[in-house]
């Protein structure tokens, strides 16, 4: 049978009795790269219960080996070394403002080392939920370092680590086309690794198939990746799996599905890094918003905004807190609304996430209007279009035309709940088409 849009193993198995040629006539796996690989690893197992040393029931010497001490001990002070000395260029490097982390590394060829892309890593993720910009140019140096390393033990999962991170950067602001990119060079680096990388791999493709609209496929790449952290014993990392797993659910509506899955979830909550847990609330708060249950999704909204300030999580707060306001704005309290707004137009515009700003900008024109506040309304889209302007960024064009239209439509008296609709449907898409032209409906 099929799962979602791919084979499940029972199918894939009947595929071993066939010439390994002969698969390629199935229209289905000849285009599936997910299915072609489960199958190949099925057939890697059925070779491998076919030799006799996996039936072998000698005991095997449990005793260490000296040489094999000695070389895992060399590696360790290595890599001590290595992050010692990376410390301080880690240091020096992110000392100053990211236009200049470059030119520093040209002037400190010493300093690409391996140490210096782990120190990068560990640094990664207070810079993906606080400065995001920061993170994609932070994540673009780790990645081009480990790709010039020279030949070492471990090289290929440093690669893929980097590529890794580097693609979930590029997807906290919306570069998709560039994450997709991304991860097909972590998948690449990382095709003989263990199977709990690939499993990390798995799990970053998920999040860009969502950024493509592919349900199916993302939500079986995130359950594959779940069970295969279950079976290393990583519980944080099934957490995050089944919670990218919601996420994909949440994208396609399926709200009550994913709320199922962070009820399944919420045993293993004690066990989860506070930062996990702020963004298991913040999503699971969506869910509620669109079930309608506005009082659950206000709790989840709060919790997850606490444990930002104490963690402090900017971006993710700014996100909880937007969210927050967009469910007073279904109770129609218009003006808790535009008090929770105002100052995160301002906050996603330092930030430099300017798709969120766009639509931030968007729902307040909708509580002002509701309002009845037309002049409001054209000041903020006015604002909204210097920003697009002087920013420069791929999709200002379209960004700024529909804002243009909601200021005239103001202007001239005639801007309805529907247009800011209308408008909001266009810039949601907008940062995965910046290419889409906005087209103003004909006046009436």
């Amino acid at each position: 049978m099929m799962v979602g849009q791919h084979y499940d193993e029972e199918v894939l198995a009947a595929f071993l009795g066939e010439p390994i040629d002969a698969v390629g006539r199935d229209r289905h796996l000849a285009s599936c790269s997910l299915c072609k690989r489960t199958l190949q690893s099925i057939r890697g197992t059925t070779v491998l219960l076919k030799q006799r040393a996996v039936w072998d029931r000698r005991t095997l010497s449990t005793a260490p080996r000296p040489e094999t001490l000695a070389f895992l001990r060399d590696v360790q002070q290595t890599m001590a070394d290595e992050d010692a000395a990376a410390g301080n260029y880690v240091a020096q490097l992110l000392a100053g403002p990211r236009e200049t982390w470059a030119a520093k590394l040209g002037e400190h060829p010493e300093w690409r080392t391996a140490g210096l892309v782990r120190k990068l890593i560990a640094a990664t993720d207070r810079y993906n939920f606080d400065t995001p910009l920061d993170a994609v140019e932070l994540t673009q140096i780790m990645a081009e370092i480990a790709e010039a390393l020279p030949p070492f033990s471990g090289r290929e999962a440093l690669v893929a680590d980097s590529w890794r991170e580097h693609a979930f950067a590029l997807v906290v602001v919306g570069s998709y086309d560039a994450a997709t990119a991304a991860v097909g060079h972590a998948e690449r680096a990382g095709g003989s690794v263990s199977e709990f990388s690939r499993a990390r791999t798995m799990l970053m493709r998920s999040l860009v198939l969502r950024s493509k609209d592919d349900w199916a496929g993302a939500v079986s790449m995130a359950r594959n990746a779940a069970r295969d952290f279950l079976r290393y014993g990583d519980v944080a990392k099934y957490c995050s799996a089944r919670m990218t797993e919601a996420v994909i659910l949440y994208d396609s509506s399926q709200y009550r599905q994913a709320i199922a899955v962070y009820d399944e979830l919420r045993a293993e909550y004690a066990q989860l890094p506070a930062s996990t847990l702020a963004q298991a609330r913040h999503n699971e708060g969506l869910c509620h918003r669109e079930i309608g249950d506005f009082e659950k999704a206000e709790e989840c909204f709060m919790q997850a905004i606490d444990l930002c300030d104490h963690l402090q999580m900017a971006v993710l707060r700014a996100k909880a807190s937007w969210h927050l306001a967009r469910v007073f704005m279904r109770r129609a309290n218009h003006d808790a609304a535009i008090l929770i707004l105002n100052p995160l137009r301002l906050e996603f515009q330092e930030l430099g996430l300017a798709h969120d700003l766009a639509c931030v900008s968007i729902d307040l024109a909708e509580s002002h209007l509701a309002l009845n506040r037309p002049h409001e309304v054209r000041e903020l889209c006015r604002l909204a279009i210097d920003y697009f302007r002087d920013a420069g960024l791929a999709y200002s064009t379209g960004a700024m035309t529909a804002l243009a239209f909601l200021q005239e439509s103001a202007l001239l008296g005639r801007l309805t709940v529907k247009d800011i609709a209308d408008v909001r449907v266009f810039v949601e898409r907008l940062s995965e088409r910046p290419e889409l032209i906005y087209a103003k409906p004909f006046s009436t």
